[in-house]
């Protein structure tokens, strides 16, 4: 694990930082370590398109996280989505507070696609086809993660970022 990921997460538990601090912070190291396919830009330069569906939880926060700063080159644009057909273009997807019935059609929309789905604290997520999932703020992993999900979604997710995630197995579900 790099030690820059390393130092920065033990800073964010040593320091008074809110939660969704934190998780902006998470969302914009996501990116540094998960390879999208090279077609699912337009350019060299596109920005890295973050979808927030249902309420925004972070306020200005994601903004000051992410404003200015680039991964591999590229910026960011941040868009609030509120239905499921204005996904098909975002690389990264954040999920919170909505219900059982909606998440299905959002995941149903984003299947198979390079979309990174990340959750906020949603249960069972990465059974129902969601690839990364925010957890309880004091449980032992701050994340979990489908791998099996991420691949079908041609996404690459480093090892670095693997091993510091509770790793979720669609092969669960059939239990």
């Amino acid at each position: 694990m790099s030690i820059l990921m390393c130092s920065f997460f033990i800073k964010a538990y040593t320091q008074s930082y809110t939660e969704y601090e934190v998780k902006a912070a998470y969302i914009f190291n996501f990116a540094k370590f998960v390879k999208w396919p090279d077609n699912s830009f337009s350019s060299k330069t596109s920005p890295f398109i973050l979808g927030i569906y249902g309420a925004n939880p972070f306020g200005s926060v994601l903004n000051k996280t992410i404003n200015k700063r680039t991964v591999n080159g590229r910026k960011w644009l941040i868009k609030y989505i509120n239905k499921p057909e204005e996904i098909k273009n975002c690389h990264l997807l954040f999920i919170t507070q909505i219900d059982k019935s909606e998440l299905f059609k959002i995941l149903d929309q984003t299947k198979n696609k390079p979309i990174l789905t990340i959750g906020d604290n949603i249960e069972d997520f990465c059974l129902y086809g969601g690839i990364l999932n925010f957890s309880q703020q004091y449980s032992k992993h701050r994340f979990e993660i489908n791998k099996d999900f991420a691949i079908q979604s041609n996404l690459t997710i480093s090892s670095k970022l693997l091993i510091l995630a509770k790793i979720i197995s669609s092969d669960e579900i059939k239990f």
